[in-house]
């Protein structure tokens, strides 16, 4: 009896540590009142420094979640290298800048949920059903030449019934055709999608009459220590509600929309007939 007891109150124990201690450490850092952020200072437009020090998209993302955490914001530049040193030895809290969870790091260290998708979009400007790939069937789809998207189109080219693949030199005119109506489906990263009304995360709206579906995820985290799972969960609580009021939106849109497509011009659609995989 007293050796079941035992095993159970050492269950207990070692269930509730992490807990304990994750606990522990969100005080600590409350008391201290600053997130200490190891960040690449390289990687425009989400993270650079300029005459007002760190900014980009991150940055403000970063500022806003530690302000509705009460927090201030220390940006510590390590460099994408050096994410995962600099939170080991202690000298960074998160880390963030363009970073895309690792599975083989997840012993160590957790990742929030996403706050933006850098991957690549299918998009259309007509009511037709994009929900997945299997959607393209009987579509026209247009990519600009030898970028990751035409790389796409060719690969979903040879799997879809019935696609029809249209290139042209730049995402720009991609987005043209599909205005015009001279092609359904324009194939673009995110940043171009987002210009025409694509949200900068699946799950997010997009703008009304606008069809977005992510082909290829490609979503930026925040990384944070294994043993800090309150933290972890405070970010994700906020993360969750900047989505959800636009606050996320709203920042991506602000540093990632610079130019504006010009849909009067028809872009030229170039020879498909080559035989790059």
């Amino acid at each position: 009896m007293l050796g079941a007891a035992l095993v159970a109150t050492t269950v207990v124990f070692l269930f509730l540590r992490p807990v304990v201690e994750a606990e522990q450490r969100w005080q600590a850092l409350r008391a201290r009142g600053i997130l200490r952020i190891g960040i690449d200072p390289g990687v425009r437009p989400f993270s650079f420094y300029g005459p007002d020090g760190w900014q980009g998209m991150d940055a403000d993302v970063a500022r806003e979640v530690a302000r509705r955490l009460g927090l201030q914001v220390e940006a510590v530049p390590v460099g994408y290298d050096g994410f995962y040193d600099a939170l080991i030895a202690g000298h960074a809290d998160v880390a963030m800048s363009a970073l895309v969870a690792d599975p083989a790091r997840t012993a160590d260290f957790r990742y929030s949920r996403p706050y933006f998708d850098a991957g690549l979009r299918a998009v259309a400007l007509a009511p037709l059903r994009l929900d997945r790939p299997d959607d393209l069937r009987g579509r026209c789809v247009v990519a600009a030449l030898g970028s990751e998207a035409d790389r796409a189109a060719r690969w979903l080219e040879r799997r879809t019934p019935g696609m029809t693949r249209r290139m042209v030199a730049d995402e720009p005119d991609a987005l043209t055709e599909i205005r015009i109506g001279s092609c359904e489906v324009a194939m673009v990263g995110s940043q171009a999608a987002m210009q025409v009304g694509c949200a900068p995360i699946a799950g997010q709206d997009d703008a009304p009459m606008v069809r977005c579906l992510h082909l290829r995820p490609v979503e930026y985290v925040i990384a944070i220590p294994r043993a800090d799972g309150r933290l972890a969960a405070e970010l994700d609580r906020v993360l969750a509600e900047m989505a959800a009021d636009g606050t996320l939106a709203r920042i991506a849109r602000q540093w990632l929309i610079t130019d504006t497509i010009d849909t009067t011009d028809t872009s030229d659609t170039l020879d498909t007939s080559d035989t790059l995989n």
